[in-house]
């Protein structure tokens, strides 16, 4: 006979309180002042600190590896204590994008760098933006929507339902449409009817990726958003949506990526992959504090057991 009477499990309980929870979390930063973000991302990022000591670890594992040894213990310790508060920071805007419109999005986001957007759409082959988990990802795609844009973003789902949930819901609320990262279909048929996508290739894959430099380490890479540029001819566009100094936010698209079409299929696959990897690289090396160094990004190992 079952110890749990009644279907009832201790499982089952955590993720009710967890549903709960994070509704309840999202419902009350949609009501709350803008300026009460601050001191409950501060609380946040506490409380993650305390409770994922092995993930602050790895950061700061990753801070050492990508930015030298030379770099001081202070210095990580910042870096890694400011990437955990953008973290927070970032997921509470997000939650708040239902109750944002789109006025205050583009007054809280001034962009530079439209001019290079216009351009790649003039040409009737797509856009491609690579990002990064970096500063404020999910604001950027926001900030894409209400210039008017309709935006596909490809991402993963949160393992748990109503967290997958209240994220998809916001980021529908603020333009984005959310595919996977196997829906290759979708996404050559955004790009080929001349529309917007997002990927953010910043993070470690299991497979179907190639070996990269990424930041000075070799780490597993995505090799999609080169493989996609080369079957369609799109525009590849390195867009952040990064936090200045005095808290406000800044997104900053630069200019097209100078791929190669040398005629040969797998090696530009791997040196477009490459310039992918230099210029996020390169952004996340001007603002460190502000990318998600608690990912393992540097397991290369792994894949080739």
């Amino acid at each position: 006979m079952s110890g749990q009477p009644y279907g009832f499990s201790l499982r089952g309980l955590k993720h009710i309180l967890t549903s709960w929870l994070v509704r309840a979390v999202a419902w009350s930063v949609r009501r709350m002042p803008v300026s009460w973000l601050r001191g409950l991302s501060r609380l946040f990022a506490a409380l993650l600190v305390f409770f994922t000591p092995k993930r602050q670890a790895i950061a700061e594992q990753n801070i050492r590896l990508a930015l030298g040894d030379d770099i001081s213990d202070q210095r990580v310790r910042q870096i890694r204590h400011e990437c955990v508060r953008n973290l927070t920071r970032a997921m509470l805007t997000m939650l708040r994008l239902p109750a944002m419109s789109r006025g205050e999005i583009i007054e809280r986001v001034p962009a530079r760098g439209w001019e290079y957007v216009e351009e790649a759409l003039a040409r009737g082959k797509g856009v491609l933006w690579v990002t990064a988990h970096f500063g404020n990802w999910e604001l950027l795609g926001a900030r894409i929507g209400a210039q008017g844009y309709s935006l596909v973003v490809v991402a993963r789902d949160a393992a748990h339902a109503a967290t997958a949930e209240v994220v998809n819901l916001a980021r529908k609320s603020a333009g984005m449409r959310v595919i996977g990262r196997e829906d290759v279909r979708a996404m050559l048929r955004t790009l080929r009817s001349n529309g917007l996508l997002a990927i953010l290739p910043d993070q470690h894959v299991a497979e179907g990726g190639i070996v990269a430099d990424f930041m000075g380490g070799p780490a597993m890479t995505a090799t999609g958003p080169a493989n996609l540029a080369a079957r369609t001819g799109c525009v590849v566009l390195p867009a952040f949506c990064r936090y200045d100094a005095d808290g406000s936010m800044q997104m900053e698209i630069l200019p097209p990526l100078d791929l190669v079409d040398s005629g040969d299929r797998d090696h530009d696959l791997i040196t477009n992959t490459q310039l992918i990897n230099d210029a996020i690289g390169d952004y996340i090396r001007k603002y460190p504090e502000q990318w998600l160094w608690l990912h393992r990004r540097w397991r290369v190992a792994e894949n080739q057991q």
